[in-house]
């Protein structure tokens, strides 16, 4: 697959820099088939000299058209081919960055969603460990027989924080 894609790559750009001399040489080939036909017709019905050469002669420059409009048609049906090539690869490109971005955003969401319940719950271990602790020093002071005056943990006191 990835030897094909080189290969494409490579007429494609023969393409963007060779067409004109491409379509030269198909007309000159088809110019060169059609006066050899041409030849070997008047060859067949009798040679008569100079007669037969202005028969080829003419049959050739009146093939010359003919043959641009095949070469033109050719040339065309190729860069028509090159035009939608291009077309179905920028829309499947613009389709993987869509996809790509919306990957990434519902990553980023799902990591934020993520570290908030990993915040929470850090946040409860915490206060749970200082319950914890609180609850062991007043029982630490209770054995003592002290007075134990701390307010509980996430209590205020005076309306302060």
């Amino acid at each position: 697959m990835i030897k094909l894609r080189e290969l494409w790559r490579g007429v494609r750009d023969f393409w963007r820099v060779g067409k004109t001399g491409f379509a030269l040489f198909l007309i000159s080939l088809f110019v060169l088939i059609y006066g050899y036909i041409a030849l070997d017709y008047e060859t067949t019905r009798g040679w008569k000299g100079h007669e037969s050469v202005q028969n080829v002669l003419d049959d050739i420059s009146n093939f010359i058209p003919v043959g641009a409009a095949i070469v033109g048609m050719i040339v065309g049906g190729i860069d028509l081919t090159m035009l939608l090539s291009d077309w179905y690869y920028d829309r499947r490109e613009k389709r993987i960055r869509a996809a790509e971005a919306a990957a990434e955003a519902k990553g980023i969401a799902k990591g934020i969603a993520e570290g908030k319940a990993e915040g929470i719950a850090e946040g409860q271990a915490k206060v749970y460990r200082e319950i914890a602790d609180w609850y062991r020093r007043r029982r630490e002071a209770a054995e003592r027989g002290e007075e134990f005056s701390e307010p509980p943990p996430g209590v205020t006191q005076n309306g302060s924080e």
